[in-house]
């Protein structure tokens, strides 16, 4: 599966990582200063591994999650998109094409997420004919469950990750 090199939204550009994004993409991990963390924190040397690990992602697959940035500033917001991470999860998750977004706190709550995930996934269901991807939520994870739900995901089941709760949930195309 190749695609195109970016995608363009009334305010984002979703494009692939790059090297060069390391300073702005490590900003992404630092840990939250309001709640408890939704997603992995990841000091400089975590984030490199990731960014690096989702360059060959596409590389291999022909998709992985996008980098959000602001199209006016071109600041990157976030990433959002699909891969195929190998969880361990079981059968019926980790064969599937797994749904992901998240953005910089700063940058939640002003409907960015959905804006970025509606062009990842029109675009993935345009290019991939997979007839379903999956996602998982902490169940205490409002916003996102909304916005999954938003996008066609639905519940299918539980299970535990690093020894957290996490809804299961599906979107089936067609």
């Amino acid at each position: 599966m190749t695609g195109p090199e970016m995608i363009t939204t009334e305010r984002l550009i979703l494009r692939p990582h790059r090297p060069d994004d390391l300073d702005g993409y490590a900003l992404l991990w630092l840990p939250p200063t309001d709640g408890p963390p939704r997603v992995p924190v990841l000091d400089r040397e975590g984030a490199w591994a990731r960014l690096l690990r989702l360059v060959g992602h596409r590389a291999v697959f022909g998709f992985a999650p996008w980098l959000v940035t602001e199209a006016a500033s071109g600041a990157i917001l976030g990433e959002a998109g699909f891969a195929r991470f190998e969880r361990g999860i079981g059968p019926g998750f980790d064969e599937a094409a797994e749904a992901m977004w998240t953005l910089r706190p700063e940058h939640r709550g002003r409907g960015l997420a959905h804006e970025a995930m509606a062009a990842a996934v029109a675009d993935f269901d345009g290019r991939s004919g997979a007839p379903r991807s999956v996602c998982m939520i902490e169940p205490d994870n409002a916003a996102s469950l909304a916005l999954a739900t938003r996008l066609g995901y639905r519940r299918y089941g539980e299970a535990l990750r690093h020894g957290r709760a996490i809804d299961l949930l599906e979107r089936v195309v067609g």
